[in-house]
């Protein structure tokens, strides 16, 4: 085989051993999202019969009231605290998966050029403009990991902001307690 195919068919094996380990990565996540949420909906659905059979267990009218503005404010202190690992679980995928696609590109970007270096090293010789074509290359890349660098930072800031708002805003739904 030729050098230069086989150098393509390494960084095409390295590129796919990384898709195939976001994948499993993805996969993972997927699955604590699937038992948080079947997990939580087994609490509200366990929750909610027992609400029923305290409201059926009722002997007196006047009692209903107080009884359920009791398994109201259970159910609104559930809700914040399950959102709150909800938006835990979620935000912590995120910043996972953001330092992976940080990583990742760096060394994409690394093995990217060097591969390209050796590309160029193993090219035909006397073929006109190959030179400028890797030289063109190895400078898109080099700009497209700037411009990555650039949003994942805008990204990053991004979710900081929404989840100090989402605390904040969590802090002042929190029923108070006498």
């Amino acid at each position: 085989m030729i050098p230069m195919f086989e150098q393509v068919a390494e960084m095409n094996r390295a590129y796919l051993a990384n898709v195939l380990k976001s994948v499993d990565a993805a996969v993972a996540y997927s699955a604590k999202a699937t038992t948080f949420g079947v997990t939580a909906a087994n609490e509200f659905a366990a929750s909610t019969a027992a609400d029923l059979h305290a409201i059926a267990a009722v002997k007196a009218p006047q009692d209903i009231v107080p009884l359920r503005a009791k398994q109201m404010e259970e159910k609104a202190d559930w809700a914040t605290t399950t959102s709150r690992q909800a938006f835990d679980m979620i935000s912590s995928a995120q910043t996972e998966a953001m330092h992976y696609a940080e990583a990742q590109a760096a060394d994409v970007a690394k093995v990217f050029v060097a591969n390209v270096d050796k590309l160029a090293k193993n090219a035909p010789q006397g073929m006109p403009g190959a030179e400028y074509a890797m030289s063109a290359m190895k400078a898109g890349v080099e700009t497209s990991m700037a411009a990555f660098e650039t949003v994942a930072k805008a990204t990053k800031e991004g979710v900081e902001y929404a989840g100090t708002q989402v605390k904040a805003a969590s802090a002042k739904a929190t029923p108070k307690r006498k």
